[in-house]
């Protein structure tokens, strides 16, 4: 590999496959960009690169841009799901880098990102002060990030999915140690039970899971609307909320004057609301951090790997169900690794650090 002629070349090392992806792929998006990828790790290209040079530099990728937040890598111009990368020949700029310990497991480096977002929505979600227990809705990846970072804070957590399926499979795998899984099959929570709430669900679910956490968050409590909303977006239940304009007003781990707005719903229960959208480096070197600390409490979660040759048969499986994919099974967190040759797919390696991968290509 021979850096591009106009800057940096990186080398892609690991990616994510997020929620937001499979959105695009089913169209219900709008996003423009032809090659997806927004969580991932990256080596910068040395001229004279070895497994024990101390010069070798590793970098995580920041998607949305602080100063325009419809600039998102793997969103509105082209992404990492490939091989390499140039990211100083995108119009208006690549996205910010974020140094990347040599020492986090590389496998694990995908989670950084979103656990960068998880970080920020706690912190808007607990700005007002502390909460007791939290309600989380969804158990894909962010749902249980949302969960475990909870737990290592100390809060009561618990999470809501439709599926009996599903939070069996997130049992099985000790994703979480002490948050209680609920669904219709083993008793709803009582109504008004939260101090407050993640809604961490795709677009074509939000509606649904904001009427349910409207109805069991406590009067005054919190609803983080994490994911699900665009602009313009409203809700019966919350008459007068643009609920795509508050997730807009706080981005890149700068909160608007006031992160927490004021609502009413239809019934004049008082609530606060809050998102986001994109994280910042501070929230992304704490993810590492933590990655860094416990990489345990989070090897569960990355249940997949697969290769380049893999992907498109592996996103076109994921898109077409909201439950198991045809190819996958159940998963969480699916791992693209663009040096893994020919091989189709691999099972997980939450040892592997990345400064201890190889700099020819292939995987160690």
């Amino acid at each position: 590999m021979s850096p591009d002629a106009t800057g940096r070349t990186l080398r892609i090392l690991r990616a994510g496959i997020c929620g937001t992806d499979l959105q695009i792929r089913r169209r219900i998006r709008p996003d423009a960009a032809r090659t997806l990828g927004h969580e991932g790790v990256a080596e910068i290209h040395s001229e004279t690169p070895s497994e024990s040079d101390p010069r070798r530099r590793f970098t995580l990728f920041n998607p949305v841009a602080p100063h325009n937040q419809e600039h998102i890598l793997g969103h509105s111009y082209d992404g990492i799901f490939q091989p390499a990368y140039h990211p100083d020949i995108i119009p208006g700029g690549g996205p910010p880098l974020v140094p990347a310990a040599p020492a986090l497991v590389a496998d694990l480096a995908i989670l950084t990102e979103p656990i960068a977002t998880v970080l920020y929505a706690w912190d808007l979600l607990t700005s007002a002060g502390p909460v007791g227990t939290v309600g989380v809705w969804g158990a894909g990846t962010t749902g249980l990030l949302a969960a475990l970072v909870g737990e290592l804070r100390g809060y009561e957590v618990e999470l809501m999915h439709h599926r009996p399926a599903r939070l069996d499979y997130v049992e099985h795998r000790h994703v979480l140690h002490r948050s209680r899984l609920r669904g219709r099959h083993s008793g709803w929570p009582a109504e008004e039970r939260y101090d407050a709430a993640f809604l961490c669900l795709p677009r074509e679910a939000a509606a649904g899971g904001l009427s349910e956490a409207v109805r069991h968050v406590r009067p005054g409590g919190v609803i983080d609307l994490f994911g699900g909303f665009g602009p313009g977006d409203r809700h019966d239940r919350l008459p007068g909320q643009d609920l795509g304009a508050i997730r807009r007003s706080n981005v890149c781990g700068r909160p608007d004057a006031e992160p927490l707005r004021a609502a009413s719903t239809d019934g004049g229960k008082p609530l606060h609301l809050t998102g986001h959208r994109g994280t910042s480096r501070a929230h992304l070197e704490s993810a590492q951090e933590l990655l860094l600390r416990a990489p345990e409490r989070f090897a569960p979660l990355v249940t997949h790997v697969v290769s380049l040759a893999e992907l498109d048969a592996c996103l076109d499986a994921m898109a077409a169900s909201s439950g198991p994919s045809p190819l996958l099974g159940e998963y969480i967190k699916v791992a693209v690794d663009p040096t893994l040759g020919a091989a189709p797919a691999r099972t997980p390696d939450t040892a592997t650090p990345l400064g201890a991968l190889s700099t020819t290509g292939a995987a160690c």
